[in-house]
């Protein structure tokens, strides 16, 4: 009985100490962190598309060239280098212009033609446009792009004649136009009666001088004394603006209405053929390459070089320098109309104002 006894209290220790250790291990779990709930990273959302760029702008369509025409007074040759050297580096296409140059000739008025709406421009002397403007032809004079006149007096090398008080007593051959009337005004303004002279009419043949039938002859600087030369006859040449009679010539012209209607057009004529001759002087073998390509046949280099450089003379003087090649003085449309009263038959009252405008210059 006493084993039975001592059996049931060694069980009832074990079961004791069984739950004793059973509240251990119940503890152990309560108090163990639970583990961080695992989660994947979201995804990244999609980056929005790059908005569209929107397509340029259509370029505006360049404007289409005005078209005009400008018509000279005589052949092509240096006398127009400035027209010429425009049209071929593009200086009339950058003012938006498209141009067309036709020739003059013996028969061919650039004045008439303007006036009947033929052509738009024209070049001519300074005194025929004073004429249309006596006339009543409405004509506008925007540019002078020869200062100096050219019309001269020529006299051999040779001819021991080497000043204006020379020509007493001698034999002058004349043609009739503005070197003849330049002269005229150019003794009397110096003092010397042109009938001291003998006054022979030859036209515009060289022969007379060159054989020794006149001692002087009426000419244009820029050509003639030059065709002397090239002959073997070294000239001396007296030009009229260089002794007090200041006239200007080869000027740009278009109708009044043209001129009122188109200032932004006149104005871009004007410009681009005043670049013509700035480039043909600082260019001038390209210059003359442009010029003798117009007629191959009839134009001699080194005669058109020669007259390039005196023109040169004639286009560069100090107002061209200081006020723009082409632009104008009243002063020289006075003395024009001073020369034209006295020794051109103009007898009509012209208003200069009229005749000319600066409005490109100023």
């Amino acid at each position: 009985m006493r084993r039975a006894k001592h059996w049931s209290t060694g069980l009832a220790l074990l079961l004791a100490v069984a739950m004793v250790a059973a509240a251990c291990g119940d503890d152990e779990d309560a108090a163990a962190p639970e583990p961080a709930p695992t989660t994947e990273p979201a995804p990244e959302a999609p980056a929005e598309p790059e908005p569209e760029p929107e397509p340029a702008p259509e370029p505006e369509p360049a404007p289409e060239p005005v078209s005009v025409s400008l018509r000279l007074p005589w052949f092509p040759n240096t006398q127009f280098s400035g027209s010429y050297v425009a049209a071929a580096k593009g200086y009339f296409a950058e003012e938006g212009l498209a141009v067309t140059i036709n020739p003059g000739g013996f028969d061919v008025n650039s004045i008439t033609l303007v006036a009947a709406g033929s052509d738009t421009f024209g070049l001519h002397d300074t005194g025929s446009l004073l004429f249309a403007a006596a006339e009543d032809i409405p004509l506008m004079t925007v540019a002078t792009y020869f200062h100096k006149h050219p019309g001269a007096v020529m006299a051999l090398a040779d001819s021991g004649i080497e000043t204006l008080e020379d020509f007493v007593g001698k034999r002058i051959g004349f043609a009739e136009g503005g070197p003849w009337q330049l002269t005229q005004a150019m003794l009397a303004k110096n003092g010397i009666d042109i009938d001291d002279l003998e006054q022979v009419a030859i036209g515009f043949d060289l022969a007379p001088i060159l054989d020794g039938s006149v001692d002087l002859k009426t000419v244009f600087a820029t050509n003639e004394p030059i065709l002397a030369e090239l002959q073997g006859f070294p000239a001396r040449v007296f030009v009229p603006y260089d002794y007090g009679v200041e006239t200007s010539a080869n000027a740009l012209f278009t109708t009044m209405d043209y001129f009122e209607d188109n200032p932004e057009v006149v104005c871009g004529m004007v410009r681009a053929i005043s670049r013509g001759w700035e480039f043909a002087f600082e260019n001038p073998e390209e210059a003359l390459d442009i010029v003798i390509a117009i007629d191959p046949e009839n134009l001699d280099r080194e005669k058109e070089a020669r007259s390039l450089e005196a023109i040169k003379d004639a286009v560069l003087t100090p107002d061209a320098v200081a006020d723009g090649i082409g632009s104008m003085k009243h002063s020289r449309w006075e003395t024009v109309d001073e020369v034209m009263r006295t020794y051109g038959g103009l007898d009509v009252d012209v208003d200069l104002d009229s005749v000319y405008s600066a409005m490109c210059y100023s």
